[in-house]
């Protein structure tokens, strides 16, 4: 049998029975494959998983001073030599066990799916540490190809273990329920400007002349300066985080989807992106380095041009104007999700990377 260890960037619950309505990576049942894994042929897998512990003060020094998952890392290396394969999902975690595993020379196999970007960010005294770490690591997964340009410049010794994967979305939980949509549009927001570019959403909707309401949900008020000195325009909602079937019926319930997305140069917003085109939903979204390689503009989604409010009223206007553009994008956008973009096909990509070597 072999013994996998998976450690993830976010808090897991054991639960007894698995609930649809929870998202699969949130939860570990008993008796069942994690997440992804359950995907992975093999049934002769005995994973564990170590979620993240979110602890007040430590948590603020890891985020803004470290930039590591340090004392979830210091809880891994005492077990590493126990396990045929490690995988870490977010390499803030994963750093600490490869230097470790560098120094130590252990033989375990450790794969890292580099969600965040590592490399552009990383002080200058840090690069060494993670050239080391980097030594170590047998697979690197990118979910965004615009992040290969960062190992390029600062860690090319990687390039030949690194593989772009696309991200993959429980389809099954984003099955489309045929919600006639109401009268408004809608856009998911999770925290402030560094998350979403509100100014120009916001001033590209002040600038429509037709009666349409703006729903954003997962925000109940915005400060100054996600505003950006604008005003909230007339017409706009906002609805607080809500449980996930809540959620997905007011994504549904709308007309279309807008994700004003920030400049990043690595994953963001993906996964926004697929759970609304999951549902069948036309999406407009930014023009970013973490959605280009997930969207043929004008076929499942439309793009408008970074941070350019001009152009994001002028696709509002053309799909308020064109009911059956929404439609046609909405449908091309399950397509897609079903064809490329799942949670299966994500899982089948890493199980034929990393099979030869445990």
């Amino acid at each position: 049998m072999k013994k996998i260890l998976m450690s993830v960037g976010w808090e897991v619950k054991r639960v007894k029975n698995y609930d649809k309505k929870k998202y699969p990576a949130d939860v570990l049942v008993d008796d069942e494959k994690y997440w992804f894994l359950r995907h992975w042929p093999e049934n002769n897998l005995k994973v564990d998983v170590l979620g993240y512990k979110k602890i007040s003060l430590l948590s603020l020094i890891e985020k803004k001073i470290l930039h590591f998952h340090l004392f979830q890392s210091l809880r891994i290396l005492t077990k590493m030599k126990k396990y045929d394969l490690l995988i870490f999902f977010h390499s803030q975690i994963g750093i600490i066990p490869a230097l470790f595993k560098s120094i130590f020379k252990l033989k375990t196999p450790l794969v890292l799916i580099d969600v965040e970007g590592l490399g552009r960010k990383n002080s200058w005294y840090l690069k060494p540490l993670i050239k080391k770490a980097l030594s170590a690591v047998n697979l690197l997964f990118y979910l965004a190809r615009v992040q290969k340009k960062d190992y390029e410049k600062y860690y090319p010794e990687i390039i030949g273990r690194t593989k772009f994967i696309p991200f993959g979305l429980d389809i099954d939980r984003f099955e489309p329920q045929n919600i006639s949509p109401d009268n408004y549009i809608i856009s998911l927001g999770y925290g402030g400007l560094d998350s979403r570019d509100w100014p120009t959403l916001f001033e590209a909707f002040g600038k429509l002349n037709g009666k349409i309401d703006l729903v954003v949900i997962g925000k109940e008020s915005f400060s100054k300066n996600e505003l950006n000195g604008l005003s909230l325009p007339e017409g706009v909602r906002t609805i607080p985080f809500s449980p996930l079937e809540t959620f997905k019926k007011y994504i549904e319930s709308s007309l279309f989807v807008i994700l004003p997305l920030p400049y990043r140069a690595h994953s963001h917003g993906q996964m926004s992106l697929l759970e609304s085109m999951a549902l069948g939903k036309a999406v407009i979204v930014a023009k970013t380095p973490g959605v280009v390689d997930y969207i043929e503009d004008g076929k499942n989604a439309l793009f408008y041009e970074l941070a350019n409010s001009f152009d994001l009223k002028e696709k509002i206007e053309f799909l308020l104007n064109n009911p059956s553009e929404i439609e046609r994008l909405g449908a091309n956008a399950r397509k897609s999700v079903e064809l490329y973009y799942n949670e299966k096909n994500m899982a089948q990509n890493i199980y034929f990377a990393v099979k030869d070597l445990c």
